[in-house]
């Protein structure tokens, strides 16, 4: 029986698809660049290249902040500031408050569970924490683990050794990683060995094993 939930949070309960395009296309447009629907889509597809360089430690986090923007404009073939583009980028992203589908509902209903409920994420303090808040998701939290506080970052074990040495819970069977990322939260549950749920709702193919598959957030709860 798992008494304790390791929920990543970008694209299984917050909405970072659309809190990205929110942020770089209102980025963009001040900045007097390109921000149709090719464009904003183009730098997911960079963002999502850096973040995945990053959790396979090809890279370290500084480099995904401005270089990602670097290559942007040099796709563009466009001049700008990266490191300028970069902050704006961050502090609209963590305005970015669109929560997935059935959250609320996941989350009353562990809460009613009394399940621990551990948020686990990549990415930036700040920007974490202001979404999470800013969303309404906060008060289902019994601790937050962001990946810059933490000093290391899924999928390393050494970043779940770190979320297990901050909660009453050291029984590693009573765990479960629930997320939407193969390269981060599924190849973090096998690197930690713990059990995992991932939530696949575009049907994609797994790289990783997991214990459970899910399209919805509504089937955890018969797991649970």
């Amino acid at each position: 029986m798992y008494t304790s939930l390791f929920l990543d949070l970008d694209n299984t309960l917050l909405d970072f698809n659309k809190a990205e395009a929110y942020a770089v296309s209102k980025v963009l447009k001040e900045n007097g660049l390109p921000f149709d629907e090719p464009t904003v889509k183009l730098y997911s597809e960079i963002n999502r290249s850096f973040w995945e360089s990053f959790e396979r430690g090809e890279i370290p986090k500084s480099a995904i902040y401005i270089g990602r923007f670097e290559k942007l404009l040099s796709v563009l073939e466009r001049n700008g500031d990266s490191q300028s583009l970069s902050k704006q980028y961050g502090e609209a992203l963590s305005y970015g408050f669109f929560t997935v589908e059935g959250a609320f509902a996941l989350l009353d209903y562990l809460k009613n569970k009394a399940y621990g409920i551990y948020a686990t994420t990549n990415g930036l303090s700040t920007t974490q924490y202001r979404r999470i808040e800013g969303s309404g998701l906060g008060k289902y939290f019994d601790k937050v683990f962001v990946s810059e506080d933490a000093g290391h970052q899924k999928p390393e074990k050494a970043y779940f050794d770190y979320v297990i040495s901050n909660i009453p819970e050291n029984d590693k069977s009573k765990m479960l990683i629930v997320g939407d990322s193969q390269s981060s939260d599924i190849l973090g549950g096998v690197n930690a060995g713990i059990d995992t749920c991932w939530y696949n709702p575009e049907g994609l193919k797994a790289k990783y094993p997991s214990k459970y598959t899910i399209v919805s957030l509504e089937e955890l709860m018969s797991i649970l």
